[in-house]
Order: C-alpha cells, then sequence, then structure tokens
C-alpha cells in the first residue's frame, strides 16, 4: 500500500502568506485592480502549495514528490544513495527550511520536508538498506 507524507510548513511560510494577504489589501484600497488580481493569484498558487506538497512512497518501491502545479518528480528508492539533513534554503518541493537532501548517482536529486520524518526515513531504509544517513543521529 503506498504511502503518502505531507509536507511540513514553516512559520514562514505562514508570514509570507499573512504579508500577502495585507498587499491583497491594500491594493484594493488604493483601487488597484491590477494589483489586487496579481496578488490574489500569487496568494491562491501560495495556498494550493501549502495544501498540496506531500511525497508518496510507492508499494512498489518509488518516491514520488508533488507540489501544486510543478510536475511530480519521481526516482526508484534503489537509487537513492544517501539522505543528509540540510537547511538550504534553495527552491524544492519542500514548506521548511527543515530538509532532508536526498542524493542519487546523479547528484542532490531533492529536498523534502515530510511531517512525520522518522516514519519517512524508516520506509525509505526498508526499501533500501543500503541508504547512507549522512550525520545519522540528526535523523533517528
Amino acid at each position: 500500500m503506498d504511502r503518502v507524507f505531507k509536507s511540513k510548513v514553516d512559520w514562514w511560510y505562514h508570514l509570507l502568506l499573512f504579508i500577502l494577504i495585507v498587499i491583497c489589501f491594500a491594493a484594493v484600497i488604493k483601487g488597484n485592480a491590477a494589483a489586487v488580481a496579481a496578488v490574489l493569484l500569487i496568494t491562491a498558487l501560495a495556498v494550493h502549495a501549502m495544501l498540496s506538497t506531500y511525497y508518496i512512497i510507492t508499494a512498489d518501491g518509488r518516491l514520488i514528490a508533488h507540489c501544486s502545479i510543478f510536475p511530480e518528480k519521481e526516482i526508484r528508492i534503489g537509487k537513492i544513495e544517501e539522505l543528509e539533513r540540510t537547511i538550504i534554503p534553495a527552491p524544492s518541493y519542500a514548506l521548511s527550511l527543515n530538509r532532508i537532501g536526498i542524493r542519487s548517482g546523479t547528484g542532490l536529486w531533492l529536498m523534502a520536508s515530510p511531517q512525520n520524518e522518522k516514519d519517512f526515513i524508516k520506509l525509505l531504509k526498508q526499501f533500501n538498506p543500503d541508504i547512507k544517513l549522512v550525520n545519522d543521529t540528526n535523523f533517528l
């Protein structure tokens, strides 16, 4: 059976949404319809990302990352070589800076931020016990 892990959402993401709402109200007060439409569109995309960012570990051993309107990313868990804790603020399918860098033979494949990190890692390790945990004391 497939297992779904929702992304953590950090305080900064909620702050971003609050700031977008304030900007939208300011644009409404100034009567700038174009700004209201643009900010509402950006806010809708940010909320959609918050509600639809998750990771699926499939029964047949694949990891699928989903984030809003962006294309799904998929990798065979057997190809994952290492997991490393990271706080790199680069764009990724993660809504938290408390991230796990997932590396395969081609380098950094994805940064993920699953809510239930320990179960996520345990399940990956069940499919591929050879996954190396860099700084493993931070993981389990």
